[in-house]
């Protein structure tokens, strides 16, 4: 039976067997592990289990796909000792997995045959390691849709997402944080449901920037979306101390710079 090793960070990105998964527009990192589960067993023509780390802080399980799409969680796997930390893990990058776990994404319905085929070879790019051609696909996807349906639109603001996502596995965070904030942007400005996720996702990408200034007027486009999302009632518990904890930030570098 063909066995795989998932890992699902608390910032919602996910791995299969050391080969980072891209989630299509619209998708779930959790929907995107069972698709590919589920590919994997097709192409066995059999069941296949994966053992499953969901977060460090989540219990380890044991699941598996048959080809048909069905799943069954198995035994818990015990938990590993964890190895000691070089340093701790600031309150601020604490906040954004609690953000970023409890975000949910809402599908993109009747996404085109052709658009569908062409996140598909994002994805394959991406999966085989060639991360310098995914994201120029993925650009080039996002313009071509920005130019013909509009920057608002959700085919183009999902494509900038996945964009974002590859730029940060290319690890050009400044990148990732400029893509993630536009997406971010777009959707708290209609009031979207998925704003809150889409801001959290951003400052998962803000925090891994070590220029003051580029961190300082990041900072201060997350708070200003922010404090919007809690005036429009959308803003979650978990994401307010988030939100307290960047301002934080946000008034030290001020103070300094």
């Amino acid at each position: 039976m063909a066995r795989f090793e998932v890992r699902i960070s608390d910032e919602g990105f996910a791995e299969i067997d050391g080969a980072p998964l891209v989630p299509a527009p619209g998708e779930s990192v959790h929907e995107a592990v069972l698709d590919e589960l589920q590919r994997r067993a097709e192409e066995c023509a059999a069941v296949v289990e994966a053992t499953v780390h969901d977060g460090p802080g989540a219990a380890h399980f044991v699941l598996s796909v048959s080809p048909d799409g069905s799943s069954s969680v198995l035994v818990p796997v015990p938990e590993e000792t964890p190895a000691p930390a070089a340093e701790p893990a600031s309150a601020v990058a604490t906040a954004v997995a609690r953000a970023r776990a409890r975000a949910t994404t809402a599908a993109v319905t009747d996404v085109p045959a052709e658009l569908a085929e062409q996140v598909g070879r994002i994805k394959a790019s991406a999966a085989a390691g060639r991360l310098d051609e995914a994201f120029a696909r993925a650009t080039a996807l996002r313009e071509d849709l920005t130019g013909s349906t509009g920057a608002g639109h959700p085919y183009a603001v999902e494509a900038r997402a996945l964009e974002a996502y590859l730029a940060h596995l290319r690890g050009d965070h400044r990148e990732a944080v400029v893509l993630a904030l536009a997406v971010a942007r777009i959707r708290c400005g209609a009031m979207d449901g998925r704003a809150p996720a889409d801001v959290a996702r951003a400052a998962a990408a803000w925090q891994q920037l070590d220029d003051e200034r580029a961190l300082a007027v990041h900072g201060r486009e997350l708070l200003h979306m922010w404090d919007a999302l809690d005036r429009g009632g959308l803003l979650p518990p978990g994401d307010a101390e988030l939100a307290d904890l960047i301002r934080g930030e946000v008034e030290a570098l001020t103070v300094y710079a």
